[in-house]
């Protein structure tokens, strides 16, 4: 799969448009499952536009603090562990953790589309 700048742009708006919806179990899994391809999106993207041969998310996160992609690379760097909990392991407890991270991580995804934007 090659991964574009409107993939996405496109995850986030649909992670908002789910973020606004009342909470219900339903939505509530939408979330989370957004917020996955998100995280996903946002450091594969970046490393495309970053020309970095790394495949390690985590490493990426990394380079893209150091070319000032993102500012708080301890939250990036936890998207990425909130992301595998949630695609390894289904519980209750992990999917309301997960669905609040999403919401209060929300910002720095649409402070990337942004930066995106003049790349």
């Amino acid at each position: 799969m090659t991964v574009s700048y409107d993939e996405y742009k496109k995850a986030v708006v649909k992670l908002k448009e789910a973020i606004d919806q009342p909470k219900n179990d339903f939505i509530r899994d939408s979330v989370i499952q957004r917020f996955e391809f998100c995280v996903e999106l946002s450091w594969k993207t970046a490393k495309k536009i970053m020309g970095t041969s790394s495949s390690a998310p985590k490493d990426v996160i990394r380079e893209m603090a150091q070319n000032e992609y993102i500012t708080n690379t301890d939250l990036w760097l936890k998207s990425i562990d909130m992301r595998n909990i949630s695609s390894h392991t289904y519980k209750e407890d992990l999917a309301e953790i997960v669905y609040k991270f999403a919401n209060d991580f929300l910002p720095e995804l649409l402070k990337l589309v942004k930066l995106f934007e003049t790349k």
